[in-house]
């Protein structure tokens, strides 16, 4: 008979949605909440968590383009690429039907490296995250700050104007700050 070596697999679980929330209000001075279904948001999501981008920090962080090296390819040094192909075949996506839950499985021999691969993963799409939100809140910080600058010259140039005309019409204020 022939027998498999032993594998072990470890699942993360995390909720993920969609960026739905502003932070301007509309006409009526209520904060938006609600947007429109989309159909393809958890595929994509899919799409970004077995991306380099997100098993990149993967690799990285566990060292595994070494370790992997070490342990399968003769103490070889992976390239990061071939690694995230081993990692892809390792993983597997799965929603949680009805809810917004997403379960990451990852297949390994040692039931130590599963969990701390599918913990890694976590950790990986949730820091691409945050770091996408801080892209987004930073670019319209940036834009509000552009625009409070413009308004702040405007209001010089109207003042020194007003105060140009307060000396050629010899206009006398008491107390010009009322």
């Amino acid at each position: 008979t022939f027998r498999l070596p032993e594998s072990y697999s470890s699942t993360a679980r995390i909720k993920i949605e969609p960026d739905t929330t502003s932070d301007i209000s509309n006409i009526g001075g209520q904060m938006s909440t609600s947007s429109p279904y989309d159909a393809y948001f958890i595929q994509t999501e899919f799409e970004i968590m077995q991306s380099q981008i997100v098993l990149g920090k993967v690799i990285q962080a566990l060292n595994l383009n070494v370790e992997w090296g070490k342990k399968y390819f003769h103490g070889e040094t992976l390239k990061t690429e071939e690694t995230v192909r081993l990692l892809k075949q390792r993983m597997d996506l799965q929603p949680e039907r009805n809810t917004k839950l997403i379960d990451i499985t990852v297949y390994a021999e040692d039931k130590n490296d599963a969990a701390a691969l599918a913990n890694a993963i976590a950790n990986a799409y949730k820091g691409y995250r945050l770091d996408l939100h801080k892209q987004q809140t930073q670019g319209g910080i940036d834009v509000l700050e552009s625009e409070y600058a413009d308004e702040e010259q405007k209001i010089r140039s109207v003042q020194t104007n007003v105060d140009n005309l307060r000396k050629e019409l010899a206009i006398s204020d008491t107390d010009p700050n009322s």
